[in-house]
């Protein structure tokens, strides 16, 4: 068994990284066009275009490797149909049920490859691009630290402590400045929004200063034509699917302390826990998909199938995790179904 196990194992690797390799090189290809139409906004051009499809590979080939998995699995099982391996393996007393155990088992590779794939390498590449991008396209001048973002605008200097999804920002100071360098005004806003072409200020306190001292005020909301571009949220926003479990974790204790809505990164955190688990059931599948007596199937046609179950099955996904948003239903409920209802289903046809 640890020879077949090594052998399945190598050439599942193999396989699986190739029709990852194809797929993200053909979505590559799509974003590649959909950002050439973006080129020449502001100092955006073709090599910024190119390096920013560069840096989302990685994004792509995570949200991508359970479709390049079920394809790995239906043509290394297709393989072995065809020169017979698989009933020396069936005969030698395996079940299926046992067949699909060790291809999973086999799986546990590209589960670890996925895993540093997402919480690694896809979200610091992700968050690289997304700034190169809204720097290059808005020309505003911003600096991401460990203190949030800080951008100018004219004499105004602002400093946002905590940006969300949707336009939505938390802590947002702003400090204007007279010609001769000298700060005449302060602003705290507990959060903002932007709405309408406008950036609505919520609890708002505000300092002046002039010759005659400080005067302070209280606002309960305001509206701000120039404080920010909203496009460049895009500098320290990155889709909650995106981020790394630690940042999600962060994200969400953030929202519930500041009673902010957190349901769409509670989802994206679900969606990264069942990750691996839809991965092992993607490759299960294609112990049902391709039966140990088929032997007279094409590559290519197992290569579609492969690819329609896991487009199939990601499909169920976004739609599964809609419902939850419209219908007020736990993430956890929302985003594990799927997977769930998979796994129940593959332990029913595999049975014995």
């Amino acid at each position: 068994m640890k020879i077949i196990r090594r052998y399945i194992t190598v050439h599942l690797l193999w396989v699986t990284m190739l029709a990852l390799f194809l797929l993200v090189a053909l979505f590559s290809f799509f974003t590649l066009i959909d950002e050439l139409g973006e080129a020449g906004k502001g100092s955006y051009g073709i090599p910024q275009v190119l390096l920013y499809v560069i840096l989302t590979i990685p994004r792509a080939a995570y949200e991508l490797f359970p479709i390049a998995a079920v394809i790995g699995g239906m043509v290394v099982l297709g393989i072995m149909a065809q020169n017979s391996e698989l009933d020396v393996i069936r005969t030698s007393g395996v079940s299926r049920f046992g067949l699909a155990m060790l291809l999973a088992r086999c799986g546990l590779v590209l589960v670890l490859i996925s895993v540093v794939l997402g919480e690694f390498i896809a979200p610091a590449s992700e968050e690289k691009a997304q700034h190169m991008r809204s720097v290059a396209m808005t020309r505003q001048i911003t600096l991401k630290t460990k203190h949030g973002l800080w951008s100018r605008n004219g004499n105004k200097f602002i400093n946002i402590k905590k940006v969300l999804s949707g336009n939505r920002m938390q802590d947002v100071y702003v400090y204007e400045f007279d010609n001769k360098d000298r700060l005449r005004s302060s602003v705290f806003a507990k959060s903002a929004e932007y709405r309408n072409g406008h950036w609505l200020m919520h609890d708002i306190e505000q300092s002046l200063i002039d010759d005659q001292g400080v005067r302070r005020r209280d606002i309960k909301f305001a509206i701000w034509d120039s404080l920010l571009d909203p496009e460049m949220i895009n500098v320290v926003i990155v889709k909650p699917q995106s981020l790394s479990i630690w940042e999600l974790t962060g994200y969400i204790r953030y929202l519930r302390h500041n009673a902010q809505n957190a349901q769409i990164y509670e989802q994206a955190l679900w969606s990264k826990l069942i990750r691996p688990f839809s991965i092992l059931a993607m490759i299960i599948l294609s112990v049902v998909l391709v039966r140990g007596h088929s032997r007279y199937g094409a590559i290519g046609q197992r290569v579609f199938i492969g690819a329609l179950a896991g487009i199939i099955f990601h499909l169920c996904n976004e739609v599964s995790a809609h419902i939850g948003v419209v219908y007020g239903i736990s993430p956890a409920v929302s985003v594990t179904a799927p997977t769930l209802i998979l796994g129940l289903t593959l332990a029913f046809m595999l049975r014995e």
